[in-house]
Formats: C-alpha cells, structure tokens, sequence
C-alpha cells in the first residue's frame, strides 16, 4: 500500500525543523557537514512558518498577523542559491561554480546541518521540483 503524505501546516514545520535543529545540534562534531542556504530564501521560509504568531512591534505593543487564506504566504518557492555564486564566464563547464568571496554567514546565507537540509529537500520535492537548486556543502573542522 502507498503511503499517502501530508501536506504540513507551517506551524508543524516550524516545529519540525526546530526539533530537527535542536537534535543536530546536540550531536554536532568534527567532520559533519552543513548546508549552505541563501539567507533571503530562509527569511521568506520563516515568514512563512511564523505568519499566525503574534509579534511584539518595536514600542512593545503587539500586533497580531493572522492571515485569513486569501492572503496567507505560501511556502517559498524551490531553493535558489544563485545569488551566491558566480558562474564560470567561460561557459567551461570543468570550471564549475565558486562562491562569492565576501559573502557573511547570517547576512548572505545560512549553514543548515544535513539533518534539516534533507527534511527540507524532502518537503520541497514532495511540493515542486527543486529545478533552481544549488547544493554547497560546508565540514566542520
């Protein structure tokens, strides 16, 4: 029998790859590697998972963005880490592609650990095809 998958809500992602995160970290050691994500493309995913959450604006009064489903986010689209590489001008495919120099982890992208770039893959696969993905993986030394 084929087992039919669910569609998560955001909130059961969020917590999902929280629960994932925390487990990962917790285990990190020397050798284990990361994921490299685009930092723009982790902000419209959390925006997306945090869209029902009640957040408290800068004069500490809270407003609340509960979204009804005409306007909700939608999850964001397949991973895109274009803008964090150059392309071999050449078009010589054995150059390959390389990584801006002067990108800053937290500004310019994020290090998941495999853990939840393979959940997160997963999802996106199940959703669309991850036609625009671009794969860097960072070991911890």
């Amino acid at each position: 029998m084929t087992e039919v998958k669910k569609e998560l809500t955001p909130e059961e992602e969020k917590l999902t790859i929280r629960d994932i995160s925390i487990a990962a970290e917790a285990q990190t050691k020397q050798g284990d590697t990361f994921y490299l994500i685009t930092q723009r493309w982790w902000q419209e995913w959390l925006e997306y998972v945090n869209q029902n959450q009640t957040n408290a604006v800068n004069d500490g009064s809270a407003s609340e963005h509960c979204l009804d489903g005409s306007s909700a986010l939608k999850r964001p689209s397949s991973i895109d880490n274009s803008d964090l590489i150059y392309e071999a001008a050449s078009g010589d495919a054995s150059a390959g592609i390389e990584l801006h120099d002067t990108l800053v982890e937290g500004t310019d992208y994020i290090l998941l650990p495999q853990e939840v770039w393979n959940q997160l893959y997963e999802w996106l696969a199940f959703i669309r095809e991850c036609s625009c993905l671009y794969l860097f993986v960072y070991a911890v030394c």
